[in-house]
């Protein structure tokens, strides 16, 4: 039996390939993180966390209504990388971010990508 974080967290993975199917596995996992945290304030689930997860959760300091969670930070999870993100690699630990994220936030942020 499902919890209901978990079905929370499906939910969240599901709207995330239905509209942004080609966006990479790092993307889904960080936004269905991201929606089932705004929702319910646990963390867990898919992998994680990555530099887009952290800053999403810094975009909902309160708990959400499912349909705002997904409002709140889908576009912190897919759309393009900031160095507002790239900054969360210094400031937190990320450990599961898509490699095109990876090299992009190097290069906001000046460092070597070795």
């Amino acid at each position: 039996m499902n919890s209901y974080y978990d079905l929370i967290l499906e939910k969240a993975y599901e709207y995330g390939q239905m509209y942004h199917p080609d966006a990479p596995a790092e993307q889904h996992a960080a936004f269905a993180n991201s929606v089932a945290y705004a929702v319910t304030r646990t963390s867990g689930g898919f992998g994680g966390p990555s530099m887009r997860q952290h800053l999403a959760a810094r975009l909902t300091p309160e708990k959400l209504p499912f349909d705002e969670a997904i409002k709140a930070v889908e576009d912190c999870c897919y759309g393009e990388l900031t160095e507002e993100h790239a900054r969360m690699i210094i400031e937190e630990h990320c450990f599961d971010d898509a490699p095109e994220d990876l090299t992009r936030a190097h290069e906001l942020l000046g460092l070597s990508t070795c």
